[in-house]
C-alpha cells in the first residue's frame, strides 16, 4: 500500500513536471510577445530579478503550479503580504502558491521514503504523510510572514537615520524627489529595505504619480505605524505650504527619542526573558553542584551501612 502511494506521487511529479516542461517550450504565436521578446533581448533589463526580466526555470515552474491553486479572490491580498515581504515580482504571487504544492507534495515523499526504508507501520507513515502534507503547505505562509516582521522591524530601525539623511538634502536646498533619491542611495549599504522604498516613491514620482500617492503606497506597502506618521506629516506639511525641513527636522527628534525608548524597553525585558532560564535551568544545575557532594556526605553519615 505504501510503495503504491509513493509510486503515485511520483507519477503525479513526473506528470505536472512534463506538462510544465511542454508549457515552457511550446512556441508563442502572438506577434506582440514576439516582438516583446526581440526589445528584451536588445535592451537586457540590469535591475533585480522580477521586475521584467524572464524569471528562471524552477521559479517559472512552480508559478505554472500555482496556477492550479484557486485563489483569484485572495490575490490581491496575497500580492500585498508579498510586496510587504520584499517580493514585487510579476509571478510572485503564482510563485508563491506554487511552492505551496511544492511544499505539500515533497514534505510526504521524503517521509514516505524515509518511512520505507526504516520500516514504519503503514498507519504510522499514512498519518505522518498528512501531517507533513499539512504542514508543507503552510511553510511558504510562514516564511512570509517572518519575512514580513524581519523587513518592517529593518525599516522601522532604519527610519531615523534617513530622516536625519533626508533632513540634511532638504536644508541643502535639495527638492523632495532628489532628496529621496539621494537618501535611496546611501542608506542603500546600511537598510536595503529602506533603500528600496524610498527609491520606488521616487520612482513613482518621476512617473507621474502625485506625491501624496506615492508617498500612501509606501505607508501600504511597509505596514508600519512610524511611516504612516511620517507619510500623514509629509502630506499635511504639503498641503498647508509650511517648511518641509523644520517639520522633517522635528520629526526626525522625535523618531529618535522613540528609537532610544524602545531599546530602553528591550533593556527592561531582558531581566524578565532571563528569569526562566535562570530559575529552571541554571540555578537547578548551580544548586547540583554545590550542594550535591555535602547531600552525599549526609546521606553516607546517615546509613553507615
Amino acid at each position: 500500500m505504501v510503495l503504491l502511494v509513493f509510486s503515485l506521487l511520483i507519477a503525479a511529479a513526473v506528470g505536472v513536471g512534463a506538462y510544465a516542461m511542454w508549457s515552457q517550450t511550446a512556441t508563442e504565436k502572438s506577434p506582440v510577445a514576439v516582438r516583446l521578446r526581440e526589445l528584451r533581448a536588445l535592451y537586457p533589463s540590469t535591475g533585480r530579478p522580477g521586475y521584467g526580466e524572464k524569471p528562471p526555470f524552477l521559479l517559472a515552474f512552480i508559478a505554472k503550479l500555482g496556477g492550479f491553486l484557486p485563489a483569484k479572490e485572495g490575490r490581491d491580498a496575497l500580492r500585498t503580504g508579498l510586496v510587504r515581504a520584499g517580493f514585487r515580482g510579476s509571478q510572485a504571487v503564482l510563485v508563491f502558491l506554487g511552492s505551496k504544492i511544492v511544499f505539500a507534495c515533497l514534505l510526504p515523499i521524503v517521509w514516505i521514503a524515509y518511512g520505507t526504508l526504516t520500516g514504519h507501520s503503514v498507519g504510522n507513515v499514512l498519518f505522518f504523510t498528512v501531517l507533513w502534507a499539512f504542514a508543507g503547505f503552510y511553510v511558504p505562509t510562514f516564511f512570509i510572514g517572518w519575512r514580513q516582521r524581519n523587513r518592517t522591524a529593518d525599516i522601522i530601525s532604519a527610519l531615523p537615520d534617513a530622516l536625519d539623511l533626508m533632513v540634511v538634502c532638504v536644508e541643502s536646498g535639495l527638492g523632495m524627489t532628489a532628496a529621496l533619491q539621494r537618501v535611496s542611495s546611501e542608506m542603500r549599504t546600511v537598510s536595503t529595505a529602506m533603500s528600496e522604498e524610498f527609491a520606488l516613491v521616487h520612482q513613482q514620482m518621476q512617473t507621474g504619480v502625485s506625491r501624496a500617492d506615492s508617498l500612501r503606497n509606501l505607508a501600504v506597502r511597509t505596514d508600519a505605524d512610524d511611516v504612516y506618521a511620517l507619510v500623514a506629516m509629509l502630506i499635511q506639511t504639503d498641503r498647508l505650504g509650511t517648511s518641509v525641513a523644520t517639520a522633517l527636522r522635528a520629526h526626525a527628534e522625535g523618531m529618535r527619542v522613540k528609537r532610544r525608548q524602545r531599546a530602553e524597553q528591550l533593556a527592561r525585558k531582558a531581566a524578565v526573558k532571563l528569569a526562566f532560564p535562570l530559575v529552571f535551568l541554571v540555578l537547578p544545575a548551580l544548586l547540583i553542584v554545590i550542594l550535591g557532594p555535602a547531600a552525599i556526605q549526609l546521606m553516607k553519615a546517615l546509613n553507615p551501612h
